[in-house]
C-alpha cells in the first residue's frame, strides 16, 4: 500500500459591509472589478481587502444596482489601497457574506470569494 495524503482546504464565512468597488475593465466595465470590505472596528471601519471573484451575472447585475443607489463618499477606511485611484468609494450600508480561506498578517482576507449579499442585515457604526 503506497503513503497518501489529503488536502483538505477549510474556509470560513464573514458578513462585511461593502465601502467601494473598482471599476470595471474588459467584460466587467458596465460593472465593477472588485468590491471594497470592511468591518466594524469601534466607531471606526477597519479595511478587509477586497472580493472580486465568486459572481455570476445575475449577482453581478445585483450588486451592481444596489451600488448604484449608494451615494459616493471619501475613502471611508485610513487604509489606502493600491487601486486607489479606480476605486469608487460609497456609503458604508450594503452588507454581503464572503468566504475566505484565512486571515493574513496585517487583517486582511485571503481568497475571498463572494457568497451573496445579505440585505437582512443593517450595517452600523
Amino acid at each position: 500500500m503506497r503513503d497518501a495524503w489529503l488536502k483538505i482546504k477549510t474556509r470560513q464565512t464573514l458578513e462585511c459591509v461593502i465601502i467601494g468597488y473598482t471599476r470595471g475593465k474588459g467584460d466587467r466595465e458596465t460593472s465593477f472589478g472588485a468590491l471594497h470590505l470592511a468591518q466594524a472596528n469601534g466607531d471606526e471601519l477597519k479595511y478587509l481587502g477586497k472580493v472580486g471573484t465568486g459572481f455570476d451575472e445575475p449577482s453581478m447585475k445585483a450588486v451592481s444596482a444596489e451600488l448604484e443607489k449608494l451615494a459616493a463618499i471619501k475613502r471611508p477606511v485610513k487604509d489606502k489601497p493600491l487601486d486607489d485611484a479606480r476605486s469608487v468609494w460609497v456609503e458604508p450600508k450594503l452588507m454581503c457574506e464572503v468566504q475566505f480561506a484565512s486571515w493574513t498578517k496585517d487583517g486582511m482576507l485571503r481568497e475571498a470569494v463572494f457568497v451573496r449579499l445579505r440585505p437582512d442585515l443593517t450595517f452600523q457604526v
